[in-house]
């Protein structure tokens, strides 16, 4: 392929995600392999939503999986020789967490004490450090995505750029491929436009700016509305920076989950196509992603609440929020009650809308476009169920890539920290036209492979 038929693929974000995609298409390339020209655009920095500065975390909280499951994880990429398989996942190696720790010195230590998950701060130092490998294969350019829409034939992104908040010129990219990364905005379908700035209510972003500059009270009551790994992030974070606030933990079913971490489940992450994740029946599928990923806080977590007092479970599900005075007014409803409670703050942990940041950037244009690939209205529920093989909209030209909403479609890993080696392999490899044979047959857990 010349270098004037050479396509672009655009990322926007420069988290996990971006970077393992980036990194693939560098190693690819190294070897003389076809594959797209990879930009990723972000507004703040390398991994920013992990380092505390921005984003959801204070960068204290602990990573939830495995820090092992690193940005080429699970090293099977394959690209049709055998030898350059072996070749190419060797040169993979060096993008480890392990490889990272060696470099920077800190790998005894982390295996004395017990190979520790790590917090996310020094995650971000991890994805910083990957980031700085690569070039000239992959480019960062630090803008913020202001407008999305198609070039006037229809055939490829069209991209606004601004650099900076005070910027009125905008930059134009054009590119042949785009992938959205990041979780979104907070759910908030219950909260009147009009009270989504009253004192004391925080979305996901909002809580951990507030939690940093101080400015969450640490006394009287909060309610947490959500019981999931963000509930539980939030939650530990008050424990340990407002332990004598009074928390409600507002679950819709009454109680609190603990993530399952047997080998097979994992498995299913790390491998879904190996484990016949695509041959599950949709409701099957949902409900393992329910018990094992939504509504469920991870061992580690649950391991330190254990351990607190001054929290509870309300069950039920807000469904209206109002200012009372100088309190939030909560209404909750389970099965047929419907109670009222007052709280002096409130957080919403109730999980992302992955569309609401596509649609606040989508052009008119583009938005018909994608409603017309998936025969709806543009909404989460109906695109994840048209998510293809390379992590792709089904019939949607040109290519948009929403890694964020395959879980259902092409396995739950792929929506999280996973399996971000096979994510990258989908998108580079698959969604770049690289045409790959392979001799080996898939293995599945229920033909006796364990």
């Amino acid at each position: 392929m010349g270098n004037n038929e050479r396509k672009t693929l655009a990322v926007i974000g420069a988290g996990p995600k971006g970077l393992a995609v980036a990194i693939k298409a560098k190693v690819l390339e190294e070897f003389g392999l076809p594959v797209d020209r990879v930009v990723l655009i972000e507004k703040h920095g390398v991994a920013a939503n992990w380092s505390g500065d921005f984003g959801y975390t204070n960068g204290e909280m602990k990573l939830g999986t495995s820090p092992e499951k690193d940005v080429v994880f699970p090293l099977e990429t394959e690209v049709g020789d055998d030898e350059l398989n072996e070749r190419i996942r060797q040169r993979l190696l060096q993008f480890t967490w392990v490889s990272f720790l060696v470099q920077t010195r800190r790998y005894s230590d982390w295996v004395d004490r017990g190979r520790p998950s790590p917090c996310h701060q020094l995650w971000s130092v991890y994805l910083l450090w990957v980031s700085e490998q690569l070039e000239p294969q992959a480019s960062i350019v630090k803008a913020e995505v202001v407008g999305i829409d198609l070039t006037p034939d229809g055939k490829r992104w069209e991209l606004s750029l601004r650099q900076s908040p005070d910027d009125i010129i905008l930059s134009f990219l054009r590119v042949d491929r785009l992938m959205l990364t990041g979780p979104g905005k907070t759910k908030m379908d219950f909260v009147e436009k009009n009270t989504e700035s009253l004192p004391g209510l925080y979305d996901l972003e909002s809580f951990w700016a507030a939690l940093k500059t101080k400015k969450i009270s640490t006394s009287g009551k909060i309610a947490i509305i959500g019981a999931g790994e963000n509930a539980a992030s939030a939650l530990l974070a008050l424990s340990q920076h407002a332990p004598l606030l009074q928390v409600d933990v507002i679950s819709p079913k009454g109680f609190i989950s603990t993530r399952a971490e047997s080998y097979y489940e994992n498995q299913v992450y790390s491998q879904p196509e190996r484990n016949g994740w695509g041959e599950l029946d949709i409701s099957d599928r949902l409900n393992f992603i329910e018990r094992t990923d939504l509504g469920v806080f991870s061992t580690h977590a649950m391991s330190i609440l254990n351990e607190q007092i001054r929290h509870r479970i309300i069950a039920g599900r807000a469904v209206g929020l109002e200012q009372d005075g100088q309190m939030l007014s909560l209404k909750i409803e389970y099965g047929p009650k419907v109670l009222t409670r007052n709280y002096d703050q409130v957080i919403l942990a109730t999980g992302f809308d992955q569309i609401s940041a596509l649609k606040s950037l989508f052009s008119n244009t583009a938005l018909k476009t994608l409603e017309k690939a998936i025969g709806s209205v543009v909404n989460q529920d109906q695109i994840k169920f048209r998510i293809q093989n390379d992590l792709s909209v089904k019939g949607m030209q040109p290519t948009l890539h929403l890694p964020m909403l395959a879980g259902v479609m092409q396995g739950p890993g792929f929506a999280n920290l996973s399996c971000l080696g096979s994510l990258s392999d989908r998108i580079v490899i698959q969604g770049g036209g690289m045409q790959v044979e392979t001799s080996r047959s898939p293995l599945s857990l229920a033909k006796g492979d364990i």
